[in-house]
């Protein structure tokens, strides 16, 4: 399957009644959740080794892990930073990855606070410019 395909699936699997399942038949639910995690490796795996990836599947990936999260750190990172710089002039980008970030960080930093007034204020290029360097500069990588 390639991204998108893949993307398909995750969002597919995730309209099945999967909360049903974790109440009613657990170990049903733990081999649901274990095949969703598997696409969502496998996804991530095709965008490291893909160039030119559909990034209206990475943005549908990132809306769906917003609403169950499959895709941790570094890997969201690096699909945000990617969805950036596809669509550097969208703003709604820049705000769904600074709730990620305050999601994960610190939202009082000092590098939050600056990064997050860039985008209130329509800087988005100077926001492009340290959106990638924002989980080191919030302490969230050495």
């Amino acid at each position: 399957m390639n991204f998108a395909e893949r993307v398909k699936k995750i969002e597919e699997m995730l309209n099945e009644d999967w909360f049903e399942m974790l109440e009613t038949n657990e170990d049903e639910y733990e081999e649901w959740r274990g095949r969703l995690e598997d696409h969502a490796e496998q996804v991530v795996g095709h965008y490291d080794n893909e160039t030119g990836v559909d990034m209206d599947s990475v943005d549908k990936l990132l809306q769906l892990n917003d609403e169950f999260p499959l895709l941790y750190g570094e890997d969201t990172v690096r699909l945000y930073i990617a969805l950036i710089e596809a669509r550097p002039e969208d703003k709604s980008v820049y705000e769904r990855y600074i709730d990620y970030l305050a999601a994960i960080g610190d939202a009082t930093h000092e590098a939050f606070l600056r990064f997050h007034t860039l985008v209130e204020a329509g800087r988005l290029e100077e926001a492009r410019g340290i959106a990638s360097q924002m989980p080191k500069r919030l302490g969230l990588e050495d």
